[in-house]
Protein backbone atom coordinates (compact mmCIF):
# COMPACT_ATOMS: atom_id res chain seq x y z
CA UNK A 1 0.00 0.00 0.00
CA UNK A 2 1.14 3.50 -0.75
CA UNK A 3 0.62 6.87 0.86
CA UNK A 4 1.22 8.72 -2.39
CA UNK A 5 -1.00 8.41 -5.42
CA UNK A 6 -0.25 10.48 -8.51
CA UNK A 7 -2.68 11.24 -11.29
CA UNK A 8 0.39 11.16 -13.50
CA UNK A 9 -0.58 7.50 -13.41
CA UNK A 10 -3.91 6.24 -14.62
CA UNK A 11 -4.47 3.58 -11.99
CA UNK A 12 -7.07 1.28 -10.48
CA UNK A 13 -7.53 2.43 -6.90
CA UNK A 14 -9.35 0.41 -4.27
CA UNK A 15 -10.57 2.53 -1.34
CA UNK A 16 -11.20 0.19 1.58
CA UNK A 17 -12.77 0.75 5.01
CA UNK A 18 -10.77 -0.67 7.91
CA UNK A 19 -12.27 -1.18 11.36
CA UNK A 20 -13.71 2.17 12.40
CA UNK A 21 -13.76 2.68 8.70
CA UNK A 22 -13.04 5.35 6.19
CA UNK A 23 -16.73 5.64 5.62
CA UNK A 24 -17.70 4.58 9.13
CA UNK A 25 -20.99 3.71 10.74
CA UNK A 26 -22.27 7.27 10.57
CA UNK A 27 -22.42 7.04 6.80
CA UNK A 28 -25.15 5.23 4.99
CA UNK A 29 -23.87 3.46 1.92
CA UNK A 30 -20.95 3.53 -0.46
CA UNK A 31 -23.48 4.60 -3.05
CA UNK A 32 -24.24 7.84 -1.20
CA UNK A 33 -21.29 9.79 -2.62
CA UNK A 34 -22.35 13.43 -2.84
CA UNK A 35 -19.01 15.13 -3.56
CA UNK A 36 -15.49 14.26 -4.67
CA UNK A 37 -12.26 16.25 -4.81
CA UNK A 38 -8.62 15.73 -5.73
CA UNK A 39 -6.05 18.01 -4.13
CA UNK A 40 -8.80 20.38 -3.10
CA UNK A 41 -10.25 20.62 -6.62
CA UNK A 42 -13.86 19.51 -6.76
CA UNK A 43 -15.05 17.11 -9.38
CA UNK A 44 -18.38 16.97 -11.14
CA UNK A 45 -20.44 13.84 -10.49
CA UNK A 46 -22.74 12.36 -13.10
CA UNK A 47 -24.01 9.06 -11.77
CA UNK A 48 -20.87 6.99 -11.31
CA UNK A 49 -18.75 9.20 -13.58
CA UNK A 50 -16.62 11.87 -11.94
CA UNK A 51 -14.56 14.49 -13.79
CA UNK A 52 -11.87 16.62 -12.16
CA UNK A 53 -10.33 19.51 -14.08
CA UNK A 54 -7.00 20.43 -12.50
CA UNK A 55 -6.23 24.11 -12.89
CA UNK A 56 -2.77 24.61 -14.33
CA UNK A 57 -0.04 23.26 -16.56
CA UNK A 58 2.90 21.76 -14.63
CA UNK A 59 0.68 21.05 -11.62
CA UNK A 60 2.16 18.20 -9.60
CA UNK A 61 -0.08 15.92 -7.58
CA UNK A 62 2.52 13.61 -6.10
CA UNK A 63 0.85 13.83 -2.69
CA UNK A 64 -2.66 13.30 -3.98
CA UNK A 65 -5.39 12.96 -1.41
CA UNK A 66 -8.84 12.22 -2.76
CA UNK A 67 -11.86 13.24 -0.71
CA UNK A 68 -15.24 11.54 -0.92
CA UNK A 69 -18.23 13.13 0.79
CA UNK A 70 -20.98 10.75 1.84
CA UNK A 71 -24.21 11.92 3.46
CA UNK A 72 -22.60 15.13 4.59
CA UNK A 73 -19.44 13.51 5.96
CA UNK A 74 -16.11 14.13 4.23
CA UNK A 75 -13.80 11.14 4.09
CA UNK A 76 -10.19 11.51 3.02
CA UNK A 77 -8.60 8.57 1.31
CA UNK A 78 -5.00 8.13 0.32
CA UNK A 79 -3.26 6.53 3.26
CA UNK A 80 -5.04 3.23 2.64
CA UNK A 81 -4.98 2.88 -1.10
CA UNK A 82 -3.94 -0.09 -3.14
CA UNK A 83 -2.57 0.79 -6.57
CA UNK A 84 -2.36 -1.59 -9.50
CA UNK A 85 -2.09 -1.41 -13.26
CA UNK A 86 -0.04 1.80 -13.26
CA UNK A 87 0.49 3.37 -16.68
CA UNK A 88 2.91 6.28 -16.53
CA UNK A 89 1.78 9.63 -17.92
CA UNK A 90 -1.45 8.33 -19.42
CA UNK A 91 -4.30 10.78 -18.92
CA UNK A 92 -6.51 9.21 -21.56
CA UNK A 93 -7.72 6.37 -19.35
CA UNK A 94 -10.04 6.89 -16.39
CA UNK A 95 -9.14 6.17 -12.78
CA UNK A 96 -11.41 3.58 -11.18
CA UNK A 97 -12.33 3.87 -7.49
CA UNK A 98 -14.16 1.11 -5.63
CA UNK A 99 -15.53 2.28 -2.26
CA UNK A 100 -16.28 -0.38 0.37
CA UNK A 101 -18.45 0.96 3.19
CA UNK A 102 -18.97 -0.19 6.77
CA UNK A 103 -22.42 -1.50 5.91
CA UNK A 104 -20.85 -3.92 3.47
CA UNK A 105 -22.01 -2.09 0.37
CA UNK A 106 -19.67 -1.16 -2.44
CA UNK A 107 -19.78 1.26 -5.34
CA UNK A 108 -17.46 1.88 -8.27
CA UNK A 109 -16.73 5.31 -9.66
CA UNK A 110 -14.71 6.20 -12.73
CA UNK A 111 -12.75 9.40 -12.39
CA UNK A 112 -11.24 11.23 -15.32
CA UNK A 113 -8.58 13.72 -14.29
CA UNK A 114 -8.05 16.45 -16.88
CA UNK A 115 -4.77 18.35 -16.70
CA UNK A 116 -3.69 20.98 -19.24
CA UNK A 117 -0.90 19.65 -21.42
CA UNK A 118 2.04 21.28 -23.19
CA UNK A 119 0.91 22.04 -26.74
CA UNK A 120 3.68 24.19 -28.23
CA UNK A 121 7.27 25.00 -27.30
CA UNK A 122 9.92 27.59 -28.17
CA UNK A 123 13.43 28.28 -26.93
CA UNK A 124 16.46 30.55 -27.12
CA UNK A 125 18.05 31.58 -23.80
CA UNK A 126 14.77 30.57 -22.23
CA UNK A 127 12.05 27.97 -22.61
CA UNK A 128 8.48 28.96 -23.46
CA UNK A 129 5.53 26.58 -23.29
CA UNK A 130 1.95 27.02 -24.47
CA UNK A 131 -0.55 24.78 -22.71
CA UNK A 132 -3.58 23.06 -24.20
CA UNK A 133 -5.64 25.48 -22.11
CA UNK A 134 -4.03 28.46 -23.85
CA UNK A 135 -1.84 29.34 -20.89
CA UNK A 136 1.74 30.56 -21.39
CA UNK A 137 4.61 29.49 -19.16
CA UNK A 138 8.26 30.54 -19.16
CA UNK A 139 11.58 29.77 -17.52
CA UNK A 140 15.10 31.10 -18.07
CA UNK A 141 16.73 34.42 -18.82
CA UNK A 142 14.64 37.51 -18.12
CA UNK A 143 17.18 40.34 -17.95
CA UNK A 144 15.21 42.44 -20.42
CA UNK A 145 11.73 41.32 -19.43
CA UNK A 146 11.52 38.79 -22.26
CA UNK A 147 9.58 36.30 -20.15
CA UNK A 148 6.76 38.81 -19.73
CA UNK A 149 6.46 38.32 -15.97
CA UNK A 150 6.39 42.05 -15.19
CA UNK A 151 9.97 42.11 -13.90
CA UNK A 152 13.53 41.44 -15.05
CA UNK A 153 14.40 38.56 -12.72
CA UNK A 154 15.38 35.29 -14.35
CA UNK A 155 13.58 32.16 -13.15
CA UNK A 156 14.73 28.57 -12.86
CA UNK A 157 11.34 26.82 -12.94
CA UNK A 158 8.29 27.46 -15.14
CA UNK A 159 6.14 30.41 -14.15
CA UNK A 160 2.81 31.32 -15.65
CA UNK A 161 2.89 34.39 -17.88
CA UNK A 162 -0.70 34.34 -19.14
CA UNK A 163 -3.56 32.12 -17.93
CA UNK A 164 -5.32 31.63 -21.27
CA UNK A 165 -5.83 32.78 -24.84
CA UNK A 166 -2.37 31.98 -26.26
CA UNK A 167 -2.08 30.06 -29.53
CA UNK A 168 1.68 30.19 -30.24
CA UNK A 169 4.93 31.74 -29.05
CA UNK A 170 8.35 32.56 -30.53
CA UNK A 171 11.61 33.22 -28.70
CA UNK A 172 14.23 35.71 -29.82
CA UNK A 173 17.49 36.51 -28.05
CA UNK A 174 16.10 39.11 -25.65
CA UNK A 175 12.48 39.30 -26.78
CA UNK A 176 9.38 37.15 -27.09
CA UNK A 177 6.43 37.17 -29.50
CA UNK A 178 3.03 35.91 -28.38
CA UNK A 179 0.23 35.03 -30.81
CA UNK A 180 -3.17 34.93 -29.18
CA UNK A 181 -6.07 32.80 -30.34
CA UNK A 182 -7.91 35.92 -31.53
CA UNK A 183 -5.10 36.58 -34.04
CA UNK A 184 -3.59 39.48 -32.10
CA UNK A 185 0.17 39.79 -31.61
CA UNK A 186 1.79 40.69 -28.32
CA UNK A 187 5.47 41.22 -27.51
CA UNK A 188 7.74 41.65 -24.51
CA UNK A 189 11.42 42.23 -23.80
CA UNK A 190 14.17 44.26 -25.43
CA UNK A 191 12.80 46.87 -27.82
CA UNK A 192 15.58 49.28 -28.78
CA UNK A 193 16.30 47.68 -32.17
CA UNK A 194 12.62 47.63 -33.11
CA UNK A 195 12.17 43.90 -32.62
CA UNK A 196 8.92 44.33 -30.68
CA UNK A 197 7.38 46.34 -33.49
CA UNK A 198 6.02 48.91 -31.06
CA UNK A 199 8.06 51.86 -32.29
CA UNK A 200 11.24 51.07 -30.40
CA UNK A 201 12.28 52.73 -27.16
CA UNK A 202 12.60 51.18 -23.74
CA UNK A 203 12.28 47.48 -23.05
CA UNK A 204 9.00 46.20 -21.62
CA UNK A 205 8.64 43.45 -19.04
CA UNK A 206 5.00 42.54 -19.66
CA UNK A 207 3.31 41.70 -22.98
CA UNK A 208 2.09 44.68 -25.01
CA UNK A 209 -0.23 44.44 -28.00
CA UNK A 210 1.48 45.17 -31.30
CA UNK A 211 -1.06 43.97 -33.91
CA UNK A 212 -4.76 43.76 -33.08
CA UNK A 213 -5.66 40.80 -35.30
CA UNK A 214 -5.18 38.84 -38.50
CA UNK A 215 -1.91 37.13 -37.55
CA UNK A 216 -1.55 33.47 -38.53
CA UNK A 217 1.99 32.66 -37.30
CA UNK A 218 5.07 34.30 -35.78
CA UNK A 219 8.83 33.77 -35.85
CA UNK A 220 11.64 35.46 -33.95
CA UNK A 221 15.17 35.92 -35.17
CA UNK A 222 17.87 36.93 -32.72
CA UNK A 223 16.97 40.63 -32.83
CA UNK A 224 14.18 40.78 -35.39
CA UNK A 225 10.61 39.56 -35.75
CA UNK A 226 8.55 38.07 -38.56
CA UNK A 227 4.79 37.67 -38.92
CA UNK A 228 2.66 35.81 -41.44
CA UNK A 229 -0.87 37.16 -41.63
CA UNK A 230 -3.99 35.19 -42.50
CA UNK A 231 -3.94 36.69 -46.02
CA UNK A 232 -0.51 35.12 -46.60
CA UNK A 233 1.42 38.37 -46.39
CA UNK A 234 4.80 38.58 -44.62
CA UNK A 235 5.69 41.43 -42.26
CA UNK A 236 9.00 42.19 -40.51
CA UNK A 237 10.52 44.52 -37.93
CA UNK A 238 13.72 44.98 -35.95
CA UNK A 239 17.44 44.67 -36.60
CA UNK A 240 18.37 44.60 -40.27
CA UNK A 241 22.18 44.62 -40.48
CA UNK A 242 22.35 42.07 -43.30
CA UNK A 243 19.03 42.78 -44.96
CA UNK A 244 17.30 39.94 -43.10
CA UNK A 245 14.01 41.86 -42.99
CA UNK A 246 13.80 41.53 -46.76
CA UNK A 247 12.70 45.09 -47.54
CA UNK A 248 15.65 45.92 -49.77
CA UNK A 249 17.61 47.93 -47.18
CA UNK A 250 19.83 47.40 -44.16
CA UNK A 251 18.00 49.98 -42.08
CA UNK A 252 16.37 48.83 -38.87
CA UNK A 253 12.57 48.93 -38.72
CA UNK A 254 10.72 50.00 -35.58
CA UNK A 255 7.29 48.80 -36.70
CA UNK A 256 6.05 45.85 -38.73
CA UNK A 257 6.42 46.50 -42.46
CA UNK A 258 5.02 44.40 -45.28
CA UNK A 259 7.69 42.47 -47.18
CA UNK A 260 5.67 40.03 -49.31
CA UNK A 261 2.06 40.66 -50.35
CA UNK A 262 0.73 37.09 -50.33
CA UNK A 263 1.44 33.38 -50.71
CA UNK A 264 3.55 32.84 -47.58
CA UNK A 265 2.95 29.64 -45.63
CA UNK A 266 5.63 29.87 -42.91
CA UNK A 267 8.79 31.71 -41.93
CA UNK A 268 11.80 31.19 -39.64
CA UNK A 269 14.48 33.57 -38.37
CA UNK A 270 18.14 32.97 -37.46
CA UNK A 271 20.83 35.38 -36.27
CA UNK A 272 20.73 37.53 -39.38
CA UNK A 273 18.95 35.48 -42.05
CA UNK A 274 15.42 34.25 -42.63
CA UNK A 275 13.81 31.35 -44.49
CA UNK A 276 10.40 31.59 -46.16
CA UNK A 277 8.23 28.70 -47.35
CA UNK A 278 5.47 29.70 -49.74
CA UNK A 279 2.15 27.97 -50.26
CA UNK A 280 3.39 26.57 -53.58
CA UNK A 281 6.18 24.74 -51.73
CA UNK A 282 8.94 27.03 -52.92
CA UNK A 283 11.77 28.00 -50.53
CA UNK A 284 13.09 31.55 -50.30
CA UNK A 285 15.91 33.01 -48.22
CA UNK A 286 17.08 36.49 -47.26
CA UNK A 287 19.81 38.21 -45.23
CA UNK A 288 23.32 37.09 -44.41
CA UNK A 289 24.90 34.38 -46.55
CA UNK A 290 28.32 34.51 -44.89
CA UNK A 291 28.50 30.74 -44.51
CA UNK A 292 26.14 29.65 -47.27
CA UNK A 293 23.06 29.60 -45.02
CA UNK A 294 20.86 31.00 -47.80
CA UNK A 295 21.64 28.00 -49.97
CA UNK A 296 22.27 30.01 -53.12
CA UNK A 297 25.64 28.45 -53.89
CA UNK A 298 27.58 31.57 -52.88
CA UNK A 299 28.23 33.78 -49.88
CA UNK A 300 26.72 37.10 -50.94
CA UNK A 301 24.09 38.63 -48.64
CA UNK A 302 20.69 39.43 -50.08
CA UNK A 303 18.44 42.29 -48.96
CA UNK A 304 15.42 40.82 -50.74
CA UNK A 305 14.12 37.23 -50.69
CA UNK A 306 15.79 34.97 -53.26
CA UNK A 307 14.34 31.68 -54.46
CA UNK A 308 16.30 28.60 -53.38
CA UNK A 309 13.94 25.83 -54.57
CA UNK A 310 10.93 25.96 -56.86
CA UNK A 311 8.71 23.48 -55.02
CA UNK A 312 8.43 20.50 -52.72
CA UNK A 313 9.36 22.14 -49.40
CA UNK A 314 7.16 21.45 -46.38
CA UNK A 315 8.95 23.39 -43.61
CA UNK A 316 12.20 25.23 -42.88
CA UNK A 317 14.15 26.33 -39.82
CA UNK A 318 16.97 28.86 -39.44
CA UNK A 319 19.76 28.40 -36.90
CA UNK A 320 22.53 30.82 -36.02
CA UNK A 321 24.20 30.50 -39.41
CA UNK A 322 22.87 27.24 -40.80
CA UNK A 323 19.53 26.23 -42.27
CA UNK A 324 17.52 23.03 -42.47
CA UNK A 325 14.36 22.15 -44.35
CA UNK A 326 12.08 19.16 -44.80
CA UNK A 327 10.66 18.28 -48.20
CA UNK A 328 7.19 16.90 -48.79
CA UNK A 329 8.76 13.48 -49.48
CA UNK A 330 10.09 13.41 -45.90
CA UNK A 331 13.73 14.03 -46.80
CA UNK A 332 15.92 16.40 -44.76
CA UNK A 333 18.22 18.95 -46.34
CA UNK A 334 20.66 21.45 -44.85
CA UNK A 335 23.11 24.19 -45.75
CA UNK A 336 25.38 26.79 -44.20
CA UNK A 337 27.87 26.91 -41.34
CA UNK A 338 29.17 23.45 -40.47
CA UNK A 339 32.09 23.85 -38.06
CA UNK A 340 30.38 21.64 -35.49
CA UNK A 341 28.66 19.23 -37.88
CA UNK A 342 25.29 20.98 -37.63
CA UNK A 343 24.63 20.42 -41.35
CA UNK A 344 24.79 16.68 -40.64
CA UNK A 345 26.55 15.49 -43.78
CA UNK A 346 29.56 13.99 -42.01
CA UNK A 347 31.98 16.83 -42.78
CA UNK A 348 32.99 20.09 -41.11
CA UNK A 349 32.93 22.05 -44.39
CA UNK A 350 30.35 24.74 -44.92
CA UNK A 351 27.62 23.82 -47.39
CA UNK A 352 26.89 26.67 -49.80
CA UNK A 353 23.96 24.83 -51.40
CA UNK A 354 21.42 22.39 -49.95
CA UNK A 355 22.73 18.88 -49.25
CA UNK A 356 20.55 15.89 -48.47
CA UNK A 357 21.08 14.63 -44.93
CA UNK A 358 18.30 12.05 -44.46
CA UNK A 359 16.52 10.50 -47.48
CA UNK A 360 13.07 10.09 -45.94
CA UNK A 361 10.88 9.55 -42.91
CA UNK A 362 11.34 13.02 -41.40
CA UNK A 363 8.33 14.70 -39.82
CA UNK A 364 10.01 17.92 -38.63
CA UNK A 365 13.42 19.49 -38.12
CA UNK A 366 14.57 22.49 -36.13
CA UNK A 367 17.87 24.34 -36.07
CA UNK A 368 19.14 25.41 -32.67
CA UNK A 369 22.07 27.78 -32.27
CA UNK A 370 24.62 25.42 -33.79
CA UNK A 371 22.84 22.09 -33.42
CA UNK A 372 19.99 20.37 -35.23
CA UNK A 373 17.06 18.29 -33.98
CA UNK A 374 15.04 15.92 -36.16
CA UNK A 375 11.77 14.17 -35.31
CA UNK A 376 10.95 11.27 -37.58
CA UNK A 377 7.51 9.97 -38.47
CA UNK A 378 8.06 7.00 -36.14
CA UNK A 379 8.46 9.38 -33.21
CA UNK A 380 12.22 8.94 -32.89
CA UNK A 381 14.51 11.90 -32.16
CA UNK A 382 17.81 12.40 -33.96
CA UNK A 383 20.46 15.00 -33.11
CA UNK A 384 23.68 16.39 -34.53
CA UNK A 385 26.02 19.39 -34.33
CA UNK A 386 27.43 21.36 -31.42
CA UNK A 387 27.41 19.56 -28.08
CA UNK A 388 29.87 21.32 -25.77
CA UNK A 389 27.06 22.09 -23.32
CA UNK A 390 25.44 18.66 -23.58
CA UNK A 391 22.54 20.01 -25.63
CA UNK A 392 22.40 16.87 -27.79
CA UNK A 393 21.38 14.90 -24.72
CA UNK A 394 23.53 11.81 -25.27
CA UNK A 395 25.43 12.19 -22.01
CA UNK A 396 28.62 13.41 -23.69
CA UNK A 397 30.14 16.69 -24.84
CA UNK A 398 31.55 15.68 -28.23
CA UNK A 399 30.05 17.24 -31.34
CA UNK A 400 28.20 14.91 -33.70
CA UNK A 401 28.63 15.47 -37.48
CA UNK A 402 25.94 13.00 -38.56
CA UNK A 403 22.36 12.35 -37.35
CA UNK A 404 22.46 10.19 -34.23
CA UNK A 405 19.41 8.66 -32.61
CA UNK A 406 18.72 9.99 -29.12
CA UNK A 407 15.24 8.55 -28.51
CA UNK A 408 13.71 5.59 -30.34
CA UNK A 409 10.07 6.66 -30.11
CA UNK A 410 7.50 8.80 -28.36
CA UNK A 411 8.61 12.28 -29.48
CA UNK A 412 6.02 14.78 -30.70
CA UNK A 413 8.15 17.91 -31.17
CA UNK A 414 11.49 19.50 -30.33
CA UNK A 415 12.81 23.05 -29.97
CA UNK A 416 16.42 24.18 -30.17
CA UNK A 417 17.66 27.00 -27.98
CA UNK A 418 21.03 28.65 -28.30
CA UNK A 419 22.76 25.89 -26.33
CA UNK A 420 19.90 23.82 -24.92
CA UNK A 421 17.17 21.54 -26.22
CA UNK A 422 13.49 21.10 -25.35
CA UNK A 423 11.59 17.88 -26.17
CA UNK A 424 7.82 17.39 -26.04
CA UNK A 425 6.86 13.71 -25.89
CA UNK A 426 3.66 12.14 -27.13
CA UNK A 427 2.68 11.41 -23.52
CA UNK A 428 2.62 15.21 -23.04
CA UNK A 429 5.68 15.26 -20.78
CA UNK A 430 8.29 17.97 -21.34
CA UNK A 431 12.04 17.38 -21.19
CA UNK A 432 15.11 19.63 -21.43
CA UNK A 433 18.87 19.21 -21.68
CA UNK A 434 22.03 21.31 -22.05
CA UNK A 435 23.09 24.70 -20.73
CA UNK A 436 21.23 26.01 -17.70
CA UNK A 437 23.03 29.13 -16.46
CA UNK A 438 19.87 31.19 -17.00
CA UNK A 439 17.40 28.58 -15.76
CA UNK A 440 16.29 27.67 -19.27
CA UNK A 441 16.06 23.96 -18.44
CA UNK A 442 13.39 24.69 -15.86
CA UNK A 443 14.75 22.08 -13.44
CA UNK A 444 16.12 24.47 -10.83
CA UNK A 445 19.60 22.98 -11.15
CA UNK A 446 22.82 22.95 -13.14
CA UNK A 447 23.66 22.01 -16.73
CA UNK A 448 22.76 18.46 -17.68
CA UNK A 449 23.90 16.27 -20.56
CA UNK A 450 20.91 13.92 -20.42
CA UNK A 451 17.25 14.79 -20.73
CA UNK A 452 15.46 15.79 -17.52
CA UNK A 453 11.73 16.25 -17.13
CA UNK A 454 10.36 19.70 -16.33
CA UNK A 455 8.14 19.45 -13.29
CA UNK A 456 6.24 22.22 -11.61
CA UNK A 457 5.64 22.94 -7.90
CA UNK A 458 3.68 20.37 -5.91
CA UNK A 459 -0.05 20.84 -5.66
CA UNK A 460 -1.36 21.60 -2.15
CA UNK A 461 -2.63 18.53 -0.36
CA UNK A 462 -5.96 18.38 1.41
CA UNK A 463 -4.35 17.06 4.58
CA UNK A 464 -1.75 19.82 4.98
Amino acid sequence: MSRKVSVLWAAVLVITAFGGGLLGAASKSAKDITAFAVGGVSGSIDGTAITVDLPALFTRVDGLVATFTTTGKSVKVGARVQVSGKTANDFTKPVAYTVLAADGSSASYTVRVNLPRPAAIAAYDDTLVVGSDGSLWATGRNGDGELGLGNTSSVTRPKQVLPSGVAAVAAGYYHTLILKSDGSLWATGYAKLGQLGNGGGASVSAPVQVIDGGVASVAAGVNFSLVVKTDGSLWATGYNSSGQLGNGTTNNLLAFTKVIDSGVASVSGGVDHALIVKTDGSLWAVGSDSHGQLGTGGTADSKVPVKVLDSGVASASAGNSHSVFVKTDGSLWAMGYNKYGQVGNGTRDNALAPVQVIPGGVASAVAGGDHTLVVKTDGSLWVFGYNKNGQLGNGGKDDLPVPTQLLASGVAAAAGGLVHTVVLKTDHSLWTVGYNANGELGNGGADVAKLVQIRGPAMARDDQ
